[in-house]
C-alpha cells in the first residue's frame, strides 16, 4: 500500500516528491525571501502528474498520473500560486470511481485482454502547456490538447481545431521571429504516420504527412530555419500486442540496439520530400535547441545511450535508485547536411542531465548558452540536484547546488535583458526535509550565485515535466489567480 511504501524515504530522500497532491490551491505567497526583479511580471505555467495512485496504489508509470497545472504570478503584489487538475474524462472517471478505469501509458483496465483490447490509452494532458492565440493548451502525446481558462485553470475541452489536430506532441516550438508555432503527432496504425503541424493565428494546418519506416516512440523534435529535426532513436512499439489488450502502451515497447537511429528533417514550409540520415543508436526525450550553420545541422541535446535505464526508472519512479549510470549527458551532434556525417561533442555537465533549455529568444537560431538538471559526475543515484549553465563556446559550466535536501525541476528562462543570458531561471524545488516545495528564481547570468528569491509553498507540488512564461503584456485580459 501506499503509506508502507513511503519508508522509502530514509533510502530514497525524493520518493515524497512523486505523492499526490489531492487539493486544490489559490493564494498569494507570504514566506518570500530576496527580491523578485521588476522585469519579471507574468505567469508561469508548470504541468505534470499531480495524482499519481488511487486507491492506496501507485500507477504503473510516472506518465500514467492525471494532469495538474500550476499558474505561478509574479504582479507588483507578489507572486501568487494557483493550481487545478485537468478535468478531463480520465481524472473525472477515476475520481468517482476511486479505482483505475481507463487505459494508460503504463496502467491496464482490469478483466485483461478482453478489458483492454482496442481501447486507446485515456488522455491524462499531465505534460506541458503552451499558450496559442490566447488559448492555454494542455498537453500530452497520444491526443490533441485540452483547452484551459488562462486565469481560473478551469478546463474549457478538448481542443481539435476543427478537426485538424489528432496526436499532439508535447513540446511545440514557436518561431520568435514569425510566431508560428509547428509541433507533431504520431499516430499507430498498419502504417505508423508522422504528421506535422504549423499554428498560426489560431489556424492549424496540416503539413505532409511522413510514413515511418516501423514504429517508434518520439517526444520532441527541433525547429530550424529550413526544418523540423526529428531523431528516432529505435525504441520500436509492438502496435499489434498493444491493440490487443495483451500489454501496456510501455508493456509494448522494446530497444533494438541493431537498428540506427534516423535523423529525419521535415521542410517546414510543406514543400519537398523529407530527407533520412542514419546514424548511431542513441535516445533521447528532450532537445535544448536547434539550428542550421555553413552546410550544417547543429543540435544539442540530452543523449541517452538507450532507453533501458530510464525506462526501467521510469516504471518505478517513486521507488527507482534513479541510476547514474545509463542516463543522459548534454551532447552536440553536428550533422554534415552534405555528406550526412554525424559527430558528437559531449559537456562536461556531469550526470544524469535532463530538461535542457534556452533563452526562447533564440529558438531555432545559433545560440551560446544552455540550462540543465544535472548531478556531479560521482553521484551515482538520486535524482537531480543541481542546475547547470553551459557556454557551449567555450564549454565552461556554471553549477547551482540545491543539496543536501532540495530536488529541481526544469530550469525554464525567463528573459530580462536584450542580451542571451540576460534572464532568470525559475524553478520548483522539492525540498525532502519540509516535505515541501519552493519557487526559486537564479541569475542566468551568475548561476551559481545565491538565489534571487525563494517563495515557500504551504505543500509540496508532485515533480512536475514542463511549463511556459506567459510576460504580463501578452496575458489575456480576465480575472487573475490570487
Amino acid at each position: 500500500m501506499l503509506d508502507s511504501r513511503m519508508d522509502q524515504k530514509a533510502s530514497h530522500p525524493w520518493s515524497p516528491g512523486f505523492r499526490t497532491l489531492a487539493e486544490e490551491h489559490s493564494y498569494r505567497i507570504d514566506d518570500v525571501t530576496g527580491v523578485v526583479p521588476p522585469a519579471l511580471r507574468g505567469t508561469l505555467y508548470r504541468n505534470g502528474s499531480g495524482r499519481n495512485d488511487l486507491g492506496g496504489r501507485w500507477f504503473p508509470h510516472w506518465f500514467d498520473g492525471d494532469g495538474m497545472v500550476s499558474a505561478i504570478r509574479f504582479a507588483d503584489d507578489g507572486i501568487h500560486y494557483r493550481n487545478r487538475f485537468v478535468a478531463t474524462e480520465n481524472y473525472r472517471d477515476e475520481t468517482q470511481a476511486q479505482r483505475i478505469v481507463h487505459r494508460g501509458f503504463g496502467k491496464m483496465r482490469p478483466f485483461g485482454m478482453l478489458g483492454n483490447a482496442l481501447r486507446e490509452p485515456a488522455n491524462v494532458s499531465n505534460t506541458s502547456v503552451v499558450m496559442e492565440n490566447g488559448r492555454l493548451l494542455s498537453l500530452w502525446e497520444g491526443g490533441p490538447p485540452m483547452a484551459l481558462d488562462p486565469a481560473t485553470l478551469d478546463t474549457r475541452g478538448i481542443e481539435t481545431y476543427g478537426g485538424a489536430l489528432k496526436a499532439f506532441s508535447a513540446h511545440p516550438k514557436i518561431d520568435p521571429a514569425t510566431g508560428e508555432l509547428f509541433n507533431f503527432g504520431i499516430d499507430y496504425g498498419a502504417k505508423t504516420i508522422l504528421t506535422p503541424y504549423r499554428l498560426e493565428r489560431g489556424i492549424a494546418t496540416r503539413l505532409p504527412p511522413v510514413p515511418l519506416p516501423y514504429p517508434v516512440m518520439n517526444h520532441d523534435f527541433v525547429l530550424t530555419e529550413h526544418y523540423l529535426v526529428f531523431c528516432l532513436g529505435p525504441i520500436l512499439v509492438k502496435p499489434l500486442k498493444f491493440l490487443l489488450g495483451l500489454a501496456s502502451f510501455d508493456g509494448a515497447l522494446r530497444w533494438d540496439r541493431a537498428k540506427p537511429t534516423l535523423i529525419l528533417l521535415v521542410p517546414r514550409d510543406g514543400h519537398g520530400p523529407p530527407r533520412w540520415i542514419e546514424t548511431e543508436p542513441f535516445f533521447q526525450f528532450h532537445f535544448a535547441n536547434g539550428y542550421e550553420q555553413d552546410g550544417t545541422l547543429i543540435l544539442d541535446l540530452a543523449l541517452y545511450p538507450d532507453y533501458r535505464t530510464i525506462g526501467q526508472a521510469l516504471r518505478t519512479y517513486w521507488r527507482s535508485d534513479w541510476p547514474a549510470q545509463g542516463m543522459a549527458a548534454l551532447t552536440r551532434l553536428t550533422v554534415d547536411l552534405a555528406h550526412g556525417r554525424v559527430e558528437r561533442r559531449r559537456f562536461d555537465t556531469g550526470m544524469a542531465n535532463e530538461f535542457p533549455t534556452i533563452n526562447p529568444a533564440v529558438s531555432g537560431r545559433p545560440h551560446r548558452y544552455a540550462y540543465i538538471a544535472c548531478n556531479p559526475a560521482d553521484r551515482t543515484i538520486g535524482l537531480q540536484q543541481q542546475l547547470a549553465r553551459v557556454d557551449l563556446d567555450s564549454g565552461a559550466v556554471l553549477r547551482h547546488d540545491f543539496g543536501p535536501h532540495g530536488y529541481p525541476g526544469e530550469p525554464l528562462f525567463v528573459p530580462t535583458g536584450p542580451a542571451e543570458d540576460d534572464g532568470v531561471i525559475v524553478t520548483l524545488v522539492f525540498d525532502a526535509e519540509s516535505g515541501r516545495s519552493s519557487i526559486v528564481g537564479l541569475d542566468a547570468h551568475d548561476l551559481a550565485a545565491r538565489p534571487l528569491f525563494t517563495a515557500r509553498l504551504h505543500h509540496h507540488v508532485p515533480f512536475a515535466l514542463h511549463g511556459c512564461f506567459v510576460p504580463a503584456a501578452t496575458r489575456p485580459a480576465g480575472s487573475a489567480p490570487s
